[in-house]
């Protein structure tokens, strides 16, 4: 665990500083002192994760531990990493303290072995005490910022403790069955086979009892099954696919939904459009895995100058770049990396994609509209000001109980999801 503690620390003090967790991580992993096994790659993940997803409430409890400031980077990354172990997981504590005080050794900070010795060995003792101190804000018992939670308290003041709670809840790993080559029934009975348990959810998807790394998933090489959320897929169904369509996926990276609608559909021609070339790579990678087609190209969906032949299309997927609000459980990060002021300015990007590629949808064909945001603003009110814009557009409801005005919750099963259908006259 020594390890695990000295990568984490490398990892978050870099988070600290506003680098990508996922990113971070990468970089940590290759600063590993030999092989890492699967093992500690998942509890690297699992810290590396969890400081960020109990972030506020870390923080507001060390705090209460410092007499004077808190310390400087990396020992309170440190320092969080191990309140993290000591505060949500079942390590050893006797393990966790020694460990991070000979991590506070190596990193060679003048006493900091005596300190991280007494910070943690006192939290220990008063661990409810200072808990209960760090749960009387919302920050503290949410580990959100204050602007954050405020918007969600405003947007939605039923629900906007459940909104947030979901948030510090670990994500079910969803899989979504390939029925080209196999039923949802099929799969979950090779599965089975495998030891894994899993139920259904949706019309092709499948939450496991316990995540698993893809290696064990039967046929995930062949095809037979891909990785993605539940609230995701139903992208392909709001769109009504029919043979022979011309469709484009704009903004597909990295190519969940393109396989999806690919697998979905009989005989379309799929135009595929993200403007970062390596991401462009990422789908055709899945698509290759899925043994299916489209044409990939690396470009600006909004510029239509740079890649529209003038062919309208008969449907339109803009999964539009978002604040990723609704999937703040998967990636924690997007919490401390967000800032209030990016609002406005991803709605205005929104705005301009959505006005562009209308023109490109024929008459009577649709372009359905999706953010994986919960926030109204790049919503329902993207949603009514292009109805403003564009009197032609019809808007199709969207008929099924998960959805509320075209939201779908953060819940057990499903992320925070937003999606509107609009029919061109």
């Amino acid at each position: 665990m020594l390890e695990i503690q000295r990568l984490s620390t490398l990892a978050l003090t870099q988070v600290l500083n506003g680098k990508n967790l996922d990113h971070a991580l990468t970089d940590a992993r290759g600063q590993a002192k030999g092989q890492l096994t699967d093992h500690q790659r998942a509890s690297l993940q699992d810290v590396g994760y969890g400081v960020q997803r109990y972030r506020t409430e870390i923080e507001l409890v060390l705090q209460q531990l410092f007499a004077k400031k808190k310390p400087d980077p990396p020992l309170d990354a440190l320092l969080m990493v191990a309140a993290y172990q000591l505060l949500h997981t079942r390590v050893a504590h006797h393990a966790v303290v020694s460990h991070a005080v000979e991590v506070a050794v190596l990193l060679g900070v003048p006493g900091a072995k005596g300190f991280v010795n007494g910070v943690l060995r006192n939290l220990l003792r008063q661990r409810d005490a200072f808990l209960k101190i760090a749960h009387e804000t919302p920050e503290g018992q949410f580990s959100h910022p204050r602007w954050w939670i405020d918007k969600v308290r405003m947007q939605y003041p039923e629900r906007w403790e459940a909104i947030l709670g979901e948030a510090q809840a670990r994500p079910p790993m969803t899989l979504r069955v390939n029925r080209r080559n196999n039923s949802r029934e099929q799969y979950q009975a090779r599965l089975k086979l495998e030891g894994i348990d899993a139920t259904p959810v949706g019309m092709e998807g499948l939450i496991l009892a316990e995540p698993v790394n893809v290696k064990q998933l039967p046929g995930f090489d062949q095809g037979d099954v891909s990785v993605q959320d539940a609230s995701a897929q139903y992208a392909p169904e709001l769109l009504a696919l029919h043979p022979n369509q011309r469709v484009l996926d704009a903004c597909a990276a990295p190519g969940g939904k393109t396989g999806h609608i690919l697998e979905r559909g009989n005989a379309l021609e799929l135009l595929a459009l993200d403007k970062d070339p390596g991401r462009i790579k990422k789908v055709e990678a899945n698509l290759r895995r899925l043994n299916v087609m489209a044409q990939c190209v690396a470009a600006d969906a909004g510029d239509l100058k740079s890649w529209w032949d003038g062919r309208p299309f008969d449907r339109v997927l803009l999964d539009a770049p978002c604040s990723g609000s609704g999937v703040a459980r998967r990636h924690p990060d997007i919490k401390w990396l967000r800032r209030a002021e990016d609002i406005p300015a991803l709605a205005a990007a929104q705005e301009r994609l959505l006005d562009a590629l209308w023109q490109v949808v024929r008459r009577g064909g649709r372009l359905v509209y999706a953010t994986c945001s919960i926030f109204r603003e790049e919503n329902q009110e993207q949603e009514e000001s292009f109805l403003k814009r564009h009197p032609e557009a019809r808007f199709l409801p969207i008929v099924d109980p998960l959805f509320h005005e075209g939201q779908i919750y953060p819940d057990h099963a499903h992320d925070g999801f937003f999606y509107a259908i609009f029919q061109k006259a």
